[in-house]
């Protein structure tokens, strides 16, 4: 694995010689190698941007306050980051345009969330999260993900990790 991703970890994938690696970087990838394919990405130019901004947005502030609340050992700390986490939620939930994130269609940003909306058992069983505590937007959108067929045939059964 190392010699795809020197970090050792997956997703990763070796084409035509190369080594690439990253979820999301793997999607725009996928997105260029094979554009016969539906697009992940919405069609009209601002709402890609947007979709974009979504990405960059989770990535630099979602994950890592969801890591800090899981390593973290402090109490306070702890609601601190659960705090960070809701409010991005909340956020997030507001920005949801219809079934999921652009309406629809499941995308690019529902992908880029979705692994961490399966994995949300591990903050509530430890760290007292609640999807109701977010919103109802938010809890509505999280159980729409985690029922979709593609969202289930590609997730670990949690009990593997308990």
């Amino acid at each position: 694995m190392k010699a795809i991703n020197p970090k050792g970890l997956v997703p990763a994938v070796e084409y035509k010689g190369k080594a690439l690696y990253e979820s999301l970087i793997l999607c725009e990838f996928f997105e260029d190698a094979y554009p016969s394919t539906k697009s992940m990405f919405p069609a009209d130019p601002v709402d890609r941007a947007v979709a974009r901004i979504w990405l960059d947005h989770i990535s630099k502030t979602f994950i890592p306050a969801h890591h800090k609340l899981l390593q973290v050992q402090d109490p306070a700390k702890q609601k601190e980051h659960l705090q960070e986490t809701y409010e991005f939620q909340r956020k997030f939930a507001a920005a949801v345009k219809g079934p999921y994130f652009f309406g629809e269609e499941f995308g690019i940003v529902d992908i880029a969330i979705a692994p961490w909306v399966i994995r949300d058992w591990v903050i509530q069983d430890h760290r007292g999260y609640s999807r109701a505590d977010v919103s109802p937007a938010w809890e509505a959108y999280a159980e729409r993900l985690e029922k979709r067929e593609s969202v289930i045939n590609t997730t670990s059964v949690s009990l593997i990790f308990c």
